[in-house]
């Protein structure tokens, strides 16, 4: 492409067509040289910079060194007069490039040190601001009710849907989103209280592991957290009827397991199972 584009540059096949290719074959080479050049004028620039070392820090770099206590008086006027300035306006280029607080410090300062209800009268001595903007910082600096504030708010019976609708809306809050939030207001009982309630209840064993799950309750963990928080029986009751069905008691180690009984102390409860005889029936 580029073979026919100088090829048409040397014989135009047009009049026209030579005028425009005439302007773009010398944009061409001059961004070609511009390109090819660039790095050697960098380079050049980079020597005679190294041997001027004329390169001073700027009046900001200055003010800041300054202000840091890093250069001393003599040294911030020989940098900001080198760069022209005279000695009242190097003054106000510190003074100006100085930290200061933010209109929101500033009304909050003025809340405490003036009218809090109107600090208007005390911020605008100590920074100008726009009377006609003033409305909406006096605004963005006040407190205003967040999520969880309204949700108090909403579950004590201070304020009905409606206004719990609005408020969370200018909380900023949309949609079916705000009904989400509401729901989240309450707690639910947790998981133990569920599943006492969910029995007395006769509810099902899968409703009562889908609230098990409502309580936080990792789902993986639901039939075992339900297993968990059953009643078992007694020890004496597992050894009388482990007796009863065999006398041996080869499962009681097993059903001790179950409910918590730790394998070291099983024959403890195997010698207590058997019932030592009456001091009179030994004698006779």
């Amino acid at each position: 492409m580029m073979l026919r584009l100088m090829r048409d540059l040397k014989e135009p096949p047009t009049a026209g067509l030579g005028g425009f290719a005439l302007g773009v074959g010398v944009e061409m080479i001059d961004e070609t040289l511009h390109s090819l050049m660039g790095p050697m004028m960098k380079k050049m620039s980079r020597g005679i910079n190294r041997g001027a070392l004329e390169t001073w820090l700027t009046p900001e770099q200055a003010n800041t060194l300054f202000r840091r206590g890093k250069i001393d008086q003599s040294y911030w006027d020989l940098l900001t007069k080198s760069e022209g300035y005279a000695d009242i306006v190097a003054r106000q280029l510190y003074t100006a490039e100085m930290p200061f607080p933010s209109i929101p410090d500033v009304i909050t300062y003025a809340r405490y040190h003036g009218d809090p209800n109107t600090p208007w009268s005390t911020a605008k001595d100590i920074v100008d601001i726009d009377a006609v903007d003033w409305p909406v910082w006096d605004w963005l600096a006040l407190q205003r009710l967040n999520t969880l504030q309204i949700q108090t708010l909403y579950k004590r019976g201070i304020i009905d849907e409606t206004a719990a609708t609005f408020k969370l809306a200018e909380a900023g809050w949309r949609g079916a989103d705000v009904d989400y939030v509401k729901q989240m207001s309450w707690i639910i009982p947790n998981a133990m209280l569920l599943v006492q309630g969910d029995l007395h209840r006769r509810i099902s064993e899968s409703e009562i592991l889908k609230d098990i799950v409502k309580a936080d309750i990792n789902p993986a963990y639901a039939q075992k957290y339900l297993d968990a928080i059953l009643t078992k029986p007694a020890s004496q009751d597992i050894i009388a009827y482990e007796l009863r069905n065999d006398p041996s008691l080869s499962n009681l180690p097993a059903m001790l397991q179950r409910i918590g009984i730790h394998p070291d102390y099983t024959d403890i409860y195997k010698t207590l199972a058997y019932p030592i005889p009456p001091v009179a029936d030994l004698i006779t």
